[in-house]
């Protein structure tokens, strides 16, 4: 089981399609009162319930790892969606879906302070 949460470019049908494989997913778009967090509130969100952030905003969240680490601050870990790997098509969400459920299977998912491209 993967704890997981996912920021708001990330529709609820991937958490839901997760929940339904056994996995510990949030979704910034479900939870009252979290739509519109900046980038940095959802990294913190995340730490907090120790779960891994998951993103399509590469840039961002990168920049926010940079500034953890050089803070001396760890996050439970990012994982980056890549657009090239996931585009926004039909197929997004049961690619996306089948794709995080792979990488905790095989655990591949990022550790504590670290981020990785899915």
């Amino acid at each position: 089981m993967i704890r997981l949460l996912l920021d708001e470019m990330l529709s609820g049908t991937i958490a839901r399609q997760l929940r339904e494989r056994g996995h510990d997913v949030r979704s910034i778009v479900e939870s009252a009162g979290q739509a519109g967090c900046s980038d940095a509130e959802v990294l913190e969100l995340a730490t907090r319930e120790e779960r891994i952030v998951v993103t399509l905003n590469v840039a961002d969240f990168v920049s926010l790892d940079r500034d953890w680490a050089a803070q001396g601050r760890m996050h439970n870990g990012i994982i980056l969606v890549s657009s090239r790997r996931f585009p926004q098509n039909a197929s997004f969400i049961g690619g996306l879906v089948t794709a995080l459920d792979a990488a905790a299977a095989s655990g591949a998912l990022p550790g504590p302070g670290t981020t990785r491209f899915l």
